[in-house]
């Protein structure tokens, strides 16, 4: 299976296995729950059918019953680099002296479901470092700087 980064918009992966009661017995039945993100909706179609024809294929292969419960957890959005959301964005952070830049990603978040509603509306970096793994952190000088970024925004 096509897993982990996919290409630059499309990533898969399975985050959850359990299954069985002990090591001396075969489990009867186990749970996977993967996922699959992109900002492409036919990247995402494609694959969102790999995994589940490749999840057919082994169960076919070894005579295993298999169901499937696919959900949409949110859809992807993207902002134009010109739109005056973004520039009011970019114009706080240039007013406390940052140098702004956008950057699309494969991640999920309430800005997801604001989009889809018709609220622009976009995710601000704090500068975390090393996202999701073990090692992640964010220096205090980041954390100050876009608590500044804030103040500036919403005040101005």
């Amino acid at each position: 299976m096509n897993l982990l980064r996919i290409d630059e918009e499309t990533t898969a992966n399975i985050g959850v296995v359990e299954g069985g009661q002990a090591t001396n017995i075969v489990m009867p039945e186990i749970k996977i729950v993967a996922e699959a993100r992109s900002l492409n909706a036919d990247k995402l179609a494609a694959q969102v059918d790999h995994m589940v024809s490749t999840f057919q294929a082994a169960a076919d292969k070894h005579g295993a019953e298999l169901e499937i419960n696919s959900t949409r957890a949110y859809n992807a959005f993207v902002i134009a680099d010109d739109h005056p959301h973004i520039a009011s964005v970019k114009a706080s952070f240039e007013a406390i002296g940052a140098e702004p830049f956008t950057k699309g990603t494969g991640g999920g978040s309430d800005a997801n479901n604001f989009n889809e509603k018709g609220l622009t509306t976009v995710n601000i970096s704090t500068g975390m470092a090393k996202v999701h793994t073990t090692e992640e952190f964010i220096t205090v000088d980041d954390i100050v700087k876009v608590t500044e970024f804030v103040k500036h925004y919403l005040t101005h």
